[in-house]
């Protein structure tokens, strides 16, 4: 369906600027931004929008909000206001009397493209009951829904105590009820799980949007979003509601399936990185233990033939070179056999604990990339859960291999502390800085990876970059989550 044409007046150019962008992005023709002015309306008149949208500083402006009344009563046009918290107050009234939309800044598009979309489709139904009959929303609820029985949302009209007075054919196929058993009982006997977003603390007759779950009378629950405008007499007193509703059924649905997915794929990821883990804790084992006896058996075997060549007089000197080069060899495959072994698992994270394994890390870090590093443990010995500290210590080798692939850092700071009942791990360095769009790309993998490690522990992590200053990575970890779980946990 074609998108309605948006006329904006604004004061404030920068702002207007911004919303003129938001309402392009997601279709709305903007098809003028006129200044708040003399010239205002005769402009409006010549641009024919079909809605006209005020974003600026009205309080204390009577000639804006005089111009939203002649475009509402001269041009019949619908208005919607963009109004600061702070000036909702002081305009509140006047809004009320003069039936505009009303949306509190700040605003994004999905509360926008709602708020349009209600003031066109309130728009729509006054005018149709002002040529139809005079006040026939309060006069006759008959004459009134032989209009709005025929649109796609349901419609209700409540009492200022929140009793049904009239309600449409749509809203009675939505909940499963026959008008009989709907009208004269509260709007709130037919919710389910009740309000699903509610504004705290606001007067009862203002303007609103609100999502609420109800239930069927075949027991079935169903998921609208309800746009709610207050009614006033014509002194300005609050009489009631009338209420529109748009089924977000399947929308929900297709929410929670997407969240089951995303649920079950990180239970898949966790299984997966545990799996993982005790394989490579396995294979360290069987390397550190067998090939690494093996090979120390060999050197063994090694030595006792070098004994025996050196009784072998100036023909045995070859053999004892040979012998000589073959020991060095097997030295340096201990060597690597011990640096994989503490690759895939270090031994100290096992035996020694956190503290003790990412300060090895440091100093590895450190002989291998000649970066200066730091480490300052601000904590007491820690009983933690073997998986929180395998996913903390990987979470650290992660970081550091970052730093010395893209930082182009000369230090490195690791800070492991305990404050207010959280485990934090610092780690800083004085690179170049990571930029923000980086931190979220959907190609930082490792940084995707650090966050699904942490979430089973309700930990959070947190990375900022400064240009030229460096990058700080930061995690939290509930220790009331992260502890041992006792003797359920070691069996």
């Amino acid at each position: 369906m074609e998108k309605k044409k948006i006329l904006i007046i604004g004061d404030d150019l920068v702002s207007a600027r911004d919303t003129v962008k938001m309402l392009r992005d997601i279709g709305y023709p903007v098809i003028a931004l006129v200044a708040l002015g003399k010239k205002a309306l005769s402009i409006i008149k010549k641009k024919q929008p079909h809605l006209v949208l005020v974003n600026g500083r009205l309080r204390g402006k009577r000639a804006g909000m005089e111009l939203a009344r002649r475009i509402l009563e001269e041009l019949e046009l619908p208005v919607l206001i963009l109004v600061d918290r702070s000036e909702f107050r002081a305009i509140k009234p006047t809004i009320g009397k003069l039936g505009c939309g009303c949306l509190l800044k700040p605003v994004d598009k999905q509360n926008i493209e709602m708020a349009i979309e209600t003031t066109l489709a309130r728009h729509v139904l006054e005018k149709k009951i002002k040529d139809r009959a005079k006040k026939a929303l309060l006069e006759s609820e008959e004459r009134y829904f032989q209009l709005v029985d025929n649109i796609s949302e349901g419609v209700v009209i409540q009492d200022k105590k929140g009793i049904i007075t009239s309600a449409n054919e749509r809203f009675l196929e939505l909940i499963g009820y026959k008008r009989k058993e709907v009208l004269g009982r509260p709007i709130t006997a037919f919710l389910g799980e009740g309000w699903l977003k509610k504004e705290e603390g606001l007067p009862e007759d203002r303007w609103r949007s609100i999502e609420l779950a109800w239930k069927r009378k075949d027991g079935k629950r169903i998921y609208t979003i309800l746009s709610r405008r207050p009614i006033h007499d014509p002194k300005g007193r609050f009489e009631g509601y009338v209420s529109v509703l748009t089924d977000i059924t399947e929308r929900r649905q297709v929410e929670l399936e997407l969240r089951r997915s995303q649920e079950e794929l990180r239970s898949l990821s966790q299984h997966l990185q545990s799996i993982r883990e005790s394989e490579s804790k396995r294979i360290a084992g069987e390397i550190h233990d067998i090939l690494g006896q093996q090979l120390t058996a060999l050197k063994i075997d090694l030595s006792w033939l070098s004994s025996r060549a050196a009784g072998l007089g100036e023909s045995g000197q070859e053999i004892q070179n040979k012998i000589s080069a073959m020991a060095d060899l097997v030295d340096k495959t201990i060597q690597s056999v011990q640096k994989i072994s503490a690759e895939l698992r270090p031994v100290l994270l096992d035996d020694l604990g956190l503290g003790p394994a990412i300060e090895w890390l440091a100093q590895d870090f450190e002989n291998r990339t000649k970066i200066k590093c730091r480490v300052r443990l601000a904590c007491d010995t820690l009983d933690l859960d073997p998986d929180c500290s395998t996913a903390i210590f990987r979470i650290s080798q992660e970081a550091l291999t970052n730093v010395a692939r893209h930082a182009r850092a000369t230090a490195v700071d690791i800070h492991l502390a305990e404050e207010n009942g959280e485990l934090l791990l610092k780690i800083g360095d004085n690179g170049k800085g990571i930029k923000e769009n980086e931190v979220h790309a959907p190609t930082s993998l490792g940084l995707m990876g650090m966050r699904e490690r942490i979430r089973p522990f309700g930990g959070k992590l947190e990375i900022t970059g400064s240009p030229e200053k460096g990058t700080l990575l930061t995690v939290a970890v509930p220790l009331e989550r992260g502890r041992k779980r006792g003797s359920e946990k070691s069996k």
